[in-house]
């Protein structure tokens, strides 16, 4: 499975004002072989920005990496930042939930004394559950590269409130009441827009 790159920051005043932005430094990236990018600010904190690199597979990031042009570019991205990035590598089965109006980001992180095996059933149930749901367009969920205590889930949505529609009451809430107690859930939205060429 290819690596989908999750990177979310506070963006700097300098970004808020327009004198730095990442659409010059996104609009290098289009022609990168392998990528498909997308950006978009949470909904629950517009001064948190998502960018979310969708690559081919683990030798197109590789070689991105890799490439003489990579630390110019990487530099360009800096003074959007508000704060250090957060960044996760996740091995999705599927990603066209970043492809939805809406993105739900949930990080579930293991509690103490329960197991991972427990946690992935529960997953497991609440993605078949969630089929058919009105405004879902389709979750993938995967364990976050060098974090074994933690997955990782993008639900595709119409819109948030679809989301919070769904799971508010009935067999969905029920399964996520008890995924709670094997996990501390961290959970926001976005709307992201493709940023590839």
């Amino acid at each position: 499975m290819p690596p989908v790159e999750i990177t979310y920051f506070p963006v700097s005043e300098n970004f808020k004002s327009l004198s730095s932005s990442f659409h010059e430094p996104l609009s290098q990236m289009r022609n990168v072989p392998g990528l498909k990018s997308y950006v978009g600010h949470e909904t629950e904190d517009p001064s948190v920005l998502f960018w979310v690199n969708d690559w081919a597979s683990k030798g197109a990031n590789e070689a991105f990496l890799n490439h003489p042009e990579y630390p110019a570019l990487a530099a360009a991205t800096r003074p959007s930042f508000a704060a250090q990035p957060t960044r996760n590598y996740v091995n999705f089965d599927d990603t066209k939930a970043l492809r939805a109006p809406i993105t739900e980001f949930v990080t579930c992180t293991l509690k103490e004394g329960k197991t991972m095996a427990e946690l992935e059933l529960l997953l497991q149930e609440l993605h078949q559950k969630l089929g058919g749901t009105p405004g879902f367009y389709g979750d993938s969920w995967a364990v976050v590269t060098g974090k074994p205590n933690v997955y990782h889930g993008i639900l595709g949505w119409e819109t948030v409130e679809a989301h919070w529609v769904a799971v508010g009451e009935g067999p969905l809430k029920e399964v996520i009441d008890r995924v709670k107690e094997l996990a501390d859930l961290w959970l926001v939205h976005a709307a992201l827009k493709s940023f590839s060429g």
